[in-house]
């Protein structure tokens, strides 16, 4: 059964002639991460969109609200994803997770 799920995704996969991704907030940043891993498939890559994707972080904010909102996760929640946008996941600006990421090799679509 596992061997005809395999190859009805294989022969369904070959007749894709294109993939676009389309990824909204932290969406956009998750695929823009995943690309790398996707590399064998560049030749099928089209279309890159991202709305409103913090793709060079949060720093600051004009909003107290927000600004108490993401000290609120930090803190107590400790989401891995917020110390990250925040670049606050290493000591060191140049092994923080975004930063790295602006380091890939950009594929052209």
């Amino acid at each position: 059964m596992k061997k005809f799920l395999f190859l009805r995704f294989y022969i369904l996969f070959l007749s894709i002639k294109r993939i676009s991704f389309i990824g909204h907030s932290l969406g956009g940043v998750i695929i823009r991460a995943a690309l790398p891993y996707l590399k064998p498939y560049s030749e099928k890559f089209f279309t890159f969109i991202s709305f409103s994707s913090p793709h060079l972080g949060f720093l600051y904010s004009s909003s107290n609200l927000v600004d108490a909102g993401l000290w609120f996760m930090k803190k107590f929640m400790k989401i891995e994803c917020i110390k990250q946008l925040t670049l606050k996941d290493s000591k060191k600006i140049e092994d923080c997770f975004l930063y790295k990421l602006s380091r890939f090799e950009a594929y052209l679509f």
